[in-house]
């Protein structure tokens, strides 16, 4: 995977990011699932402007691990909107999948 796809496949956790924080702002989320979205969206908006192909691979690692952290508060939030535990998840799920396949290049 080349740097330019790396920098689109953040994009899209991005977005996926985008749409958790809208979701925040229509419904009730505790604080650590809140700054937990927060984190996820900043990494992934302030990441994908790299244009370092190492430098990436590590973005990548980061943004999963913000992603299981998001994940986890979610998790153990209790009551959660379904439109944002649905963005959170597919967040997740994008970041996952992303450190999957690029692990699976270095390996």
């Amino acid at each position: 995977m080349d740097a330019q796809a790396l920098q689109q496949a953040i994009d899209g956790i991005e977005s996926a990011a985008d749409k958790a924080i809208a979701a925040l702002k229509n419904g009730q989320a505790d604080a650590k699932l809140q700054q937990a979205v927060q984190d996820l969206h900043q990494q992934a908006r302030t990441k994908r402007s790299l244009t370092d192909k190492a430098e990436l691979t590590q973005a990548v690692k980061d943004i999963e691990q913000t992603a299981d952290r998001a994940m986890e508060a979610c998790r153990n939030a209790g009551q959660v909107d379904a439109a944002l535990k649905q963005a959170v998840q597919d967040a997740h799920q994008k970041a996952s999948q992303l450190k999957h396949s690029v692990e699976g290049q270095t390996a």
